[in-house]
């Protein structure tokens, strides 16, 4: 079978990046820019390492025997004449690499938004204009992300990071994501103390209604991309809105939804609103589609009760 090249290719990319972080180099825009696309380049290839480890049919977008066998068990073949002649080697993009290595891998679930995150900065990198980038957010990324991110999937994968990711200069990448991980911390517990405070205030007037949470909360839940997820805040039910992650069908010739990726959080009740990527990972924010049509009917249902309770008490 093929080899899978893929590691050998995340590392050489990866620790060119993880020097420029640890020497303080992200001294301008265009190095910041430069440096965020060699980490896109290189995540990419390390997903689709972990993807291929597991089985290489995973990332060819043509996966079928006549394709794959001809790149991947070129040497094993004695007959042709059943294979493609000049198979397609292509594989899958950024996104479905994403979606398919969560599958598999703690690390990736727990940093989806971050992934994601990294992956539409690479898509404005490649096909639009730079002043579409919020450089300073794409600064923070590399210098707060790229270590903690690195190190979950060297441990978990055991890909020995601190040579084949840091270059052996893991103290100073960590001293450097240290510093922002704290403020990280700070800004959401600082969000989160507010909403609560601001939840134990309204609740407990005479004016609050809460019905008009619950008839929100049930109204935005009915939207295609909006799934429930339980408040850090107040442990009321929020909204988690999202959008769909599409990847091209080359057997049906059309785009299909293969995942979706958060890009929200709002609660109705307390008015806790995350939108920042690593809050969002860092909270674990994610859909529950399970439980959609659950909330909705039990806030619709309880709506319903008040309702009721209202019009026998007049």
């Amino acid at each position: 079978m093929a080899r899978n090249e893929f590691h050998k290719d995340a590392f050489v990319i990866l620790k060119k990046v993880a020097k420029e972080i640890a020497d303080e180099q992200l001294t301008n825009d265009q190095k910041v820019i430069d440096n965020v696309l060699f980490f896109a380049i290189g995540i990419e290839k390390l997903l689709k390492s972990i993807i291929y480890d597991i089985n290489p049919l995973f990332i060819l977008e043509t996966p079928d025997f006549k394709n794959s066998v001809p790149l991947l068990y070129d040497t094993l073949i004695k007959d042709k004449s059943e294979i493609n002649k000049n198979p397609n080697g292509d594989v899958i993009a950024f996104h479905s690499s994403v979606m398919r290595t969560i599958t598999f891998s703690k690390a990736a679930l727990e940093n989806k938004n971050t992934l994601m995150k990294l992956k539409n900065a690479r898509d404005i990198i490649v096909h639009h204009n730079f002043n579409n980038l919020d450089v300073s957010e794409l600064k923070t990324l590399l210098q707060r992300d790229f270590y903690p991110l690195l190190s979950a999937f060297s441990d978990e994968h055991n890909l020995g990071g601190q040579t084949n990711f840091f270059n052996n200069l893991h103290s100073k990448l960590a001293r450097i994501s240290s510093t922002l991980q704290d403020d990280i911390q700070k800004q959401i517990s600082l969000k989160i103390e507010a909403s609560s405070s601001h939840w134990n205030t309204l609740k407990g007037t005479h004016t609050f209604d809460r019905k008009k949470c619950e008839h929100k909360t049930a109204e935005m839940l009915s939207k295609e991309i909006a799934f429930p997820f339980e408040c850090p805040s107040c442990n009321n039910y929020g909204v988690v809105f999202t959008s769909p992650v599409l990847e091209f069908d080359s057997y049906r010739n059309e785009m299909r939804q293969t995942g979706s990726e958060t890009k929200a959080f709002k609660c109705y009740f307390c008015d806790l609103e995350v939108t920042d990527y690593k809050e969002l990972d860092y909270l674990k924010v994610k859909p529950d589609p399970s439980k959609k049509q659950e909330i909705i009917s039990l806030y619709n249902q309880l709506e319903e009760i008040n309702s009721l309770t209202d019009s026998h008490s007049t």
